[in-house]
C-alpha cells in the first residue's frame, strides 16, 4: 500500500513535467540543420514578414500552432495589392486598418509549409513574442520547412 501511495505521489509530481508543449521549428531541408526553434503556447501567435519583390512593400502573415492542426494561418496584411496578393474567396474578410490592407479570420490549417528564404532586401523576418529574428541572415536563399513539434514541458523551460 505504501508503494502505491509513493508511486501515486511521484507520478503526480512529475506528470506536469511530461505534458507536451508545442514548438515552432524551422529546418533547412537541404541538410543544413535547424535554423530556429521556439517553444510556444497553444494558440500563441507569431508572424513572418518580408518585403514584396515587385512593389517593395511589407507583407506579413500571422500564424499559430494548434493541437491536431499544426500551423494555422489566421491573417495576412500588406500596404498595397501586388502580384500574388489577392483575397482567397471564402477565407477571411478584407478590412482597411491603420494604412494596412488586412485579410482577417482566414483560420486555415496549413500543417507545415516550405519557405524559400529571400535575399537581403526581402528580409524574411520571424516575430515571436515581440522578438524579431531575421531569417535572411540565418538562411538566405535556402529552402526551409516550418513545422510544429511537441516536446515535454520541462524541455521548454530548459531551452528558454
Amino acid at each position: 500500500m505504501r508503494r502505491a501511495v509513493l508511486l501515486a505521489v511521484m507520478l503526480g509530481a512529475t506528470a506536469p513535467l511530461l505534458i507536451c508543449t508545442p514548438w515552432l521549428v524551422i529546418e533547412d531541408i537541404g541538410g543544413g540543420g535547424r535554423v530556429a526553434a521556439f517553444p510556444l503556447k497553444w494558440g500563441e501567435r507569431f508572424e513572418i514578414c518580408y518585403i514584396h519583390s515587385v512593389d517593395r512593400k511589407p507583407v506579413c502573415e500571422v500564424f499559430s500552432l494548434q493541437r491536431g492542426k499544426g500551423i494555422v494561418l489566421h491573417e495576412t496584411y500588406f500596404r498595397m495589392f501586388g502580384a500574388g496578393m489577392g483575397h482567397w474567396q471564402g477565407h477571411g474578410h478584407i478590412v482597411g486598418e491603420g494604412g494596412w490592407i488586412k485579410i482577417k479570420e482566414i483560420d486555415e490549417p496549413v500543417g507545415r509549409f516550405l519557405l524559400r528564404v529571400g535575399s537581403r532586401g526581402v528580409d524574411h523576418t520571424l516575430s515571436v513574442r515581440g522578438k524579431k529574428i531575421n531569417l535572411t541572415e540565418k538562411a538566405e536563399g535556402k529552402l526551409v520547412e516550418l513545422k510544429m513539434k511537441t516536446h515535454p514541458w520541462i524541455l521548454s523551460l530548459i531551452r528558454k
